[in-house]
């Protein structure tokens, strides 16, 4: 799977953030900045662990 280098093609990038609140699961799309996306991206790489390298890579892929 490339899904990060697939995200990092696209000219914008949402995030689905999801909260349990009393049993009920919402769910809402936050639009990504540069720099949010720069985060999701590294996350993508990176999982769990975001580094400065991941940070790097996903900066480089979005062609900065």
């Amino acid at each position: 799977m490339h899904f990060q280098q697939v995200a990092a093609q696209a000219n914008w990038q949402w995030k689905v953030v999801k909260k349990n609140k009393d049993g009920v699961t919402l769910s809402r799309l936050v639009d990504l900045d540069r720099g949010g996306r720069v985060e999701e991206i590294a996350r993508m790489l990176g999982g769990v662990n975001i580094t400065e390298t991941t940070r790097s890579h996903a900066a480089e892929l979005l062609g900065s």
